[in-house]
């Protein structure tokens, strides 16, 4: 063989080699949210809330929005501390069990916390001409429940990646996650860019499916709710690249005494509900009469009857508990009669059938009670039922009266129904 074409042959590999070596490295920075975590990771903190005794009754997760000298905001979900006689956060092993109070509480589901506490690292949040819109790729990021070993051997926050934005409903006041698995606890976390490092919106909620789950927008809601409390969404601008930092395996520590996880929440003595007594409450739905809708398709008239079968919700320590089986909250009966007319041949009566419905989001902020759901009963079914419903209540009030809103393909109606309350001395994880 010629030399020179032997040379020609390792020139065009190693342009190869160096090609793919490149093109690795472009996957392996789009594939990962290591860069953007690194930024927002030291602004997390676990957020605790406890009763009278001391006793935790929920956690969360919590981002540092602003810090000085003296003091520190941390912004959260406000049913992780709704209604606690303490809380406390916990930033690292060496640095935990701090003092915290409620400074303000926000649109939807934000309250800002004040700890007296200063030096902390404060979170950059996306700026609010940057769009966010259904496909961006995302990053989500905050400590499960129970996680109690933070404060002794320094447990690091979950990362959720690759998350998407599924949806943006009410004109993009909520982002909708689909493909991560939001856990309890993770409410008051980020949803981040995963390149950058800036927030995009706070965690509020769960789907019923956990495949994903619902966020306050950070440029909608987050941004405006910060500013209006002298809060600038920014924080420092990133650190220039340093050399890598060489880690050095830490000591082990002595045992130290943790909390155990309450598996069942039970009623703290001091704890008191405006008519029992109680800081777990059922709201049940009462005089369930089924009413009658009419629409027009095709120039037949049809009749549809709504017959709302079941509608329950609990609400313990001022936080609604989320259900782990289908139609806990609501289920209905519905029937379906079409005028004796020429234009209604192709339409058949229909006799009662029943379908359940699964939430998507759950807010609550300590007086009013907000939820969408979705049809989850046999698919086969599915053309006959609305595929979607909402509910909405305020439980203050000597007479308190749910609002459930259906909504079909050519059809929408709303029923006003009594609620009941009832208390009760526990309510298990898994009702």
């Amino acid at each position: 063989m010629r030399p020179g074409f032997t040379c020609v042959r390792k020139w065009l590999a190693g342009v190869m080699l160096a090609a793919l070596a490149l093109g690795a490295h472009g996957v392996r920075a789009a594939g990962d949210a290591s860069a953007g975590y690194e930024t927002v990771r030291p602004s997390l903190v676990k957020v605790w809330a406890f009763d009278r005794s001391g006793r935790p009754t929920e956690s969360g997760t919590g981002v540092v929005v602003d810090s000085n000298a003296q003091r520190s905001l941390v912004l959260t979900a406000s049913h992780v501390v709704a209604g606690a006689a303490g809380i406390r956060i916990d930033v690292g092993r060496d640095l935990h069990d701090l003092a915290a109070r409620v400074m303000r509480t926000g649109p939807r589901d934000l309250t800002l916390l004040t700890v007296d506490r200063g030096g902390l690292h404060a979170a950059r949040f996306a700026p609010r001409q940057r769009p966010v819109v259904e496909g961006n790729i995302v990053a989500v990021a905050g400590y499960v429940k129970n996680d109690e070993l933070i404060g002794v051997v320094g447990q690091e926050p979950r990362v959720l990646f690759p998350g998407t934005i599924s949806s943006r409903p009410e004109n993009g006041i909520y982002l909708e996650l689909e493909n991560v698995h939001v856990e309890e606890g993770l409410s008051g976390g980020p949803v981040f860019d995963p390149e950058s490092g800036e927030i995009l919106g706070i965690v509020t909620s769960r789907t019923s499916d956990r495949r994903g789950g619902f966020a306050d927008s950070g440029a909608l809601v987050v941004g405006p709710f910060l500013a209006a409390n002298d809060v600038a969404a920014g924080g420092p601008p990133p650190p220039p690249p340093q050399a890598p930092i060489r880690i050095v395996p830490p000591r082990p520590l002595p045992p130290v005494a943790t909390l155990a996880p309450a598996l069942v929440i039970a009623v703290p003595p001091a704890a008191r509900d405006r008519d029992s007594g109680s800081e777990i409450v059922s709201w049940r739905g009462s005089e369930l009469q089924p009413k009658r809708f009419v629409y027009q398709r095709g120039g037949c008239s049809i009749a549809v009857t709504v017959d709302v079968s079941s509608l329950e919700f609990v609400v313990a320590h001022q936080a609604l508990v989320q259900p782990r089986h289908r139609g806990a909250l609501l289920g209905i009966t519905v029937a379906q009669r079409a005028a004796a007319s020429g234009a209604c041949e192709d339409v058949a009566d229909e006799e009662p059938a029943g379908g359940a419905y699964d939430p998507t989001a759950m807010s609550f902020d300590g007086h009013h009670v907000t939820m969408r759901f979705v049809y989850a009963g046999a698919g086969g079914a599915a053309d006959r039922f609305p595929s979607d419903a909402s509910l909405d209540a305020n439980l203050d009030g000597d007479t308190v009266t749910a609002t459930v809103q259906f909504f079909a393909r050519d059809w929408t109606g709303s029923i006003a129904i009594p609620l009941v309350r009832t208390a009760l001395a526990a309510v298990s994880s898994t009702w």
